[in-house]
């Protein structure tokens, strides 16, 4: 996004051809930061670990897979579409692994018929793969997930994946006595481990207690006669929405309005309903404002620089500290997967946005209303999320001092909320102002989009490099949206079934 002499451009478009050509919301796709991005990690792995392998984890935007696969990277996939979207992008199945913690039995089949790498997210499930490839006569590739790890504030726990309450993965402890049950001849290969910590993993240490403990499991698995081949670290490399004074300015903050409102002054609350935000969550209830514990959006190793340093670590297995790259040696130089998905595509997007009004709330606040619901931005439903955001018409004009308002959306009910921490704008945005939210790659745009309200389902736009528009969803028309409606179903079909109901 550059600042062009008169109007801001977007891609190489300026904002005024975007609005004419599209309907508000919209998403827009930048395909060569994508590809960027994936460069960039591949430049780590040859630099420090060169048998690293990149599985983009589609879930994070499953329409850049053609993109993923012109830069030799590989697919995460968690579902059937999933699987098949990869496949028709042109992804080799041994470049796929298929994730997930409730894998259908077609699926599995598929996975095994064609040879991709599984992920078993349970013992159950690991007895489930062995059966189905031993029906179908076929050997394929198996590493168990691992959680249960001591590091319950490595993220936000609405996006933390590998602690004691998951409903992800095996429990750490419970990896000796499964791999001491298994017989010398299993119908899959058992190859070895992953693990993913979760989201947005701003800070290192979580991820070298993984790999300390991935290693000595890894270890314990050769031991019983198991070569170790594969381990994978999962994803949650970090992007870093602010910089650092930036984050500690909103850290400052919300202490402080929290503070001021416990002693009646309301006007300086930072977070909506003033809550205290990521400094939540004491065993007993109580607030500790000297201890952040949710979702961080400043981090010193954003995108590959996390992995850079993971791989620069020293580990500590079995009692012994290990540069990481000496530890994977000792194993014999297991395949490292990583499965990078925001981290890929996150700054590569952004979301252009129509005003509605602004109003007064709670005595002292405003709040900014778009067009703009937030099933569109979907990681506002499970997180307080902090974006960039800016007023696009007139972008230079600012007043003198910033517009600061919390934003709410146009669905009806009381969570559509876009931002619950303040927001600050170059000037005070009125009726008909487009507003852009930068960031936005990853998962707002079509992880829970859906027709609440019955409003349609914002057109997504992928830039290519020389300029060229791919339209990846269309928006939705009123006839789409009602098509299950205008199709009445056939009842006479469901009397014989309900009569069995009411009995």
């Amino acid at each position: 996004m550059n600042q062009g002499r008169y109007e801001l451009l977007i891609a190489g478009y300026p904002l005024c051809w975007w609005t004419r050509r599209f309907k508000l919301p919209l998403h827009v796709l930048f395909g060569p930061s994508v590809k960027a991005n994936v460069r960039a990690f591949r430049k780590v792995f040859q630099e420090h670990y060169p048998h690293g392998k990149i599985c983009f984890a589609a879930k994070a935007c499953a329409a850049v897979l053609p993109l993923i696969r012109e830069e030799g990277a590989g697919a995460d996939v968690a579902s059937y579409n999933e699987a098949r979207m990869a496949l028709e992008a042109g992804i080799p199945p041994s470049m796929i692994d298929l994730n997930g913690n409730c894998k259908e039995d077609r699926l599995i089949r598929e996975a095994v018929s064609k040879g991709m790498l599984i992920v078993a997210d349970s013992i159950e499930e690991f007895r489930t793969i062995c059966g189905i490839a031993s029906s179908l006569g076929k050997k394929t590739d198996v590493v168990v997930r691992i959680s249960g790890y001591p590091i319950e504030e490595a993220t936000a726990l609405a996006v933390f994946t590998a602690g004691t309450w998951t409903k992800f993965g095996v429990p750490l402890r419970d990896i000796p006595s499964f791999i001491s049950s298994l017989g010398e001849d299993l119908p899959v290969n058992f190859c070895g481990f992953h693990t993913h910590i979760g989201s947005q993993i701003a800070d290192l240490e979580p991820y070298i207690a993984v790999l300390g403990k991935m290693v000595e499991m890894s270890h314990l698995l050769k031991d019983h006669g198991f070569p170790c081949t594969v381990i994978n670290i999962g994803g949650g490399f970090p992007v870093s929405y602010l910089g650092a004074g930036e984050w500690n300015q909103v850290l400052a903050r919300v202490t402080e309005g929290y503070r001021k409102a416990l002693s009646g002054d309301m006007s300086r609350i930072y977070v909506w309903h003033n809550s205290p935000a990521g400094f939540m969550g004491e065993a007993d209830g109580t607030v500790n404002l000297d201890r952040w514990r949710g979702e961080k959006f400043h981090t010193p190793y954003g995108k590959e620089k996390m992995l850079g340093a993971i791989l620069q670590s020293t580990i500590e297995v079995r009692g012994k500290s290990l540069r990481a790259t000496e530890a994977l040696k000792g194993l014999g130089r297991p395949l490292l997967i990583i499965e990078p998905g925001r981290s890929i595509v996150e700054d590569a997007g952004v979301t252009l946005a129509k005003v509605s009004l602004v109003k007064r709330v709670a005595g002292h606040h405003n709040l900014l209303l778009i067009e703009m619901g937030v099933l569109d931005h979907c990681e506002a439903l499970t997180e307080l999320i902090l974006r960039r955001w800016m007023i696009a018409g007139d972008h230079r004009r600012h007043d003198k001092s910033p517009f600061e308002a919390f934003v709410g959306g146009n669905l009806c009910f009381s969570g559509d909320m876009l931002s619950r921490y303040k927001v600050s704008f170059q000037r005070a945005p009125a009726r008909g102002d487009v507003v852009i939210i930068r960031d936005t790659g990853a998962y707002n745009s079509s992880f829970m989009a859906a027709n609440a309200n019955s409003f349609p389902r914002p057109d997504r736009v992928l830039v290519n490099a020389d300029g060229s528009l791919c339209l990846l969803k269309k928006r939705d028309t009123y006839r789409q949206i009602f098509r299950l409606v205008s199709e009445a179903p056939d009842m006479e079909a469901f009397r014989g079934e309900g009569a069995l109901l009411r009995e």
